[in-house]
């Protein structure tokens, strides 16, 4: 399969019903994954869905082509060594005009929004971090909406982590004159 052409847009046989679906779609119809799917995409983010651990690996390394960049940022240990053993460049030295890959909390399917915390991006705040992102997220990490994410983060932690933060625009809004906090995105989902 040709790696651009399921990038953009997502021609994966599970979601590639919403590469043609407009935005005045009913959503309410849609199941909470396939809902996520096109929100974030409405917003600007590439979506991929690998096949399996050598289609994602290989996927990453043309995405690094794309992107022209040497290697990804990592800030979490376990993608490093994930990515060292791929043979995949990586470095854990910061570099804000790279490219960050990492993981996250929580996908948002209302909002099409990616949450972090501070196991993701350590003290540093979205607009301190590389504006290009890789995320890495697995399907179960779906939520209908923020508060349940935030539901799931206590859940899970014995004492919830700082630094919790949401991206949610993902492409340079037309005219956009502020610097608004956008970030190039490009989302990794894995089915458990």
């Amino acid at each position: 399969m040709d790696f651009f052409k399921r990038l953009f847009p997502s021609k994966t046989k599970k979601y590639e019903h919403l590469d043609e679906v407009s935005q005045d779609m009913n959503t309410e119809q849609m199941s909470i994954d396939e809902l996520f799917v096109f929100n974030f995409k409405q917003k600007g983010g590439a979506f991929f869905y690998p096949e399996d651990l050598n289609d994602f690996t290989d996927s990453l390394k043309q995405l690094l082509k794309y992107l022209n960049a040497e290697k990804y940022t990592v800030l979490e240990q376990p993608y490093y060594r994930f990515l060292k053993r791929m043979s995949i460049p990586a470095t854990d030295q910061f570099d804000k005009n790279g490219v960050l890959l990492g993981g996250c909390e929580a996908l948002i399917a209302d909002e099409g929004a990616i949450m972090t915390t501070a196991e993701h991006t350590r003290e540093f705040r979205n607009r301190e971090l590389p504006r290009r992102r890789v995320i890495v997220a697995l399907s179960d990490q779906i939520t209908p909406n923020k508060s349940q994410a935030l539901t799931r983060i206590n859940n899970k932690f014995e004492k919830p982590p700082a630094n919790i933060q949401t991206m949610s625009i993902f492409a340079r809004p037309e005219n956009d004159l502020s610097g608004n906090n956008w970030y190039e995105t490009y989302l990794f989902l894995i089915e458990n």
